[in-house]
């Protein structure tokens, strides 16, 4: 068995240790060349993944919940929803609420458009969505108002781009709108508030309460087109279906995931970009380490000689130019985190403003951890290239010609 060389050891620790104290500055610039590095592959990315984040945080705060409850394929509806609510409800930190979706032709003095109206239990219903939370204008819907109705943005005229000409009502909160139903009823409704969640697949809607149904179906509003169920947060929504199964509710259970397709497909575009937005940058950061190092073991290349000459061996010089890469990779890593935790701290209470709503930055540790090990792993190659190359040069090439 080889017998460890403690004297190279020192010598090599010790040269490294002498080159990253000899210059101060190049120390400095170097981890923060390394930090803002990191930062740019990390914090972009943060900020992407925050903006997918945001886009199913609004849907499943809106239009899906964390699950979906639905008829089976042979029944238009969910037969006495209240026996389904009471069983979820015995689940700890479970809330759900049953809609009543229908389609409607929408009217005021000049505009026919159509929409959905959502008739609901509004107690129930703010347990699992945010409407209430995300009136703009006037006040939320209360239990037993009847009459009144709350609007989507999406569907005012004054709320609409400039150059979206879709065809909206041009009402404010007082007006009474004209809404016909599909069995062919016709009811004026005052509008109570406008919400805005600033998500175009949830800002479409019509709210009522549930009383309303019965007044315009002339039937019970013992049905629902679904049910909605908030769980205590996400990624348990596999374990709750099969306790909602061993309750005995036998419908058609979706997860979020299933029920947003479309808006999954575009987040998940969104990761793709990110991976390839992540590796451009990674390469970026390499060729920056690379070229930072490599002018640092050039402008030592006569020190590397004269070490040479005096007799230290190529293996310590090189070593101690792999420790200083380390080293600079692991301050300038430290120093990413320091900046990073300061930034996500920061937008945790000054959210980015974006045209979709509030978007934080979103962080997982594993993407953390990824970062660094890329950071680490890009100084050591930096650093081991072109000091290896310098430690082959002549002995007199290296001190008369660095």
């Amino acid at each position: 068995m080889k017998k460890i060389d403690l004297h190279s050891i020192k010598t090599t620790f010790f040269l490294a240790w002498k080159n990253i104290v000899a210059s101060k500055k190049t120390l400095l610039v170097i981890t923060l060349v390394l930090s803002l590095s990191f930062l740019s592959i990390t914090f972009f990315a943060a900020i992407i993944d925050g903006l997918g984040y945001s886009f199913e945080e609004k849907s499943i705060n809106t239009i899906t919940g964390h699950l979906t409850i639905e008829p089976n394929d042979d029944e238009a509806y969910i037969e006495n929803p209240d026996e389904i609510l009471k069983k979820i409800r015995r689940l700890d930190g479970v809330y759900a609420t049953s809609r009543i979706e229908k389609g409607v032709s929408i009217s005021d003095s000049e505009v026919v458009t159509s929409g959905q109206a959502l008739f609901v239990d509004i107690n129930d219903e703010d347990t699992v969505s945010i409407f209430s939370e995300t009136i703009i204008e006037g006040i939320r819907l209360t239990k037993n108002v009847e009459g009144e109705i709350i609007l989507g943005s999406d569907l005012v005229k004054k709320y609409a781009a400039e150059d979206d000409n879709k065809k909206r009502i041009d009402v404010n909160v007082g007006d009474k709108i004209t809404l016909q139903f599909n069995n062919g009823v016709s009811k004026e409704f005052k509008i109570r508030g406008i919400y805005q969640t600033k998500s175009a697949f949830s800002d479409g809607y019509i709210l009522m309460n549930k009383q309303e149904y019965e007044a315009i179906y002339n039937e019970e509003a013992n049905i629902a087109s679904s049910i909605l169920v908030k769980l205590p947060k996400r990624g348990l929504e596999e374990e709750y279906k099969y306790k909602f199964i061993e309750l005995g509710i036998n419908k058609q259970i979706n997860s979020w995931e299933t029920k947003i397709s479309k808006i999954k497909q575009f987040t998940s575009s969104l990761e793709i970009t990110n991976k390839i937005t992540g590796a451009i940058g990674l390469l970026t950061t390499f060729a920056t380490i690379y070229i930072i190092i490599f002018i640092n073991v050039m402008t030592k290349r006569k020190q590397i000689g004269i070490l040479k000459a005096i007799g230290i061996k190529k293996n310590i010089i090189l070593g101690s130019y792999i420790i200083q890469s380390l080293v600079y990779a692991i301050l300038g890593v430290l120093v990413g985190l320091v900046i990073i935790k300061i930034m996500m701290l920061y937008f945790a209470s000054n959210p980015m403003k974006m045209p979709i709503g509030d978007v934080y930055p979103v962080i997982e540790l594993s993407k953390l951890m990824t970062a660094s090990f890329s950071i680490i792993v890009a100084s050591l190659a930096a650093g081991y290239f072109p000091s290896k190359k310098a430690t082959e040069d002549n002995i007199l090439e290296a001190i008369f010609g660095g």
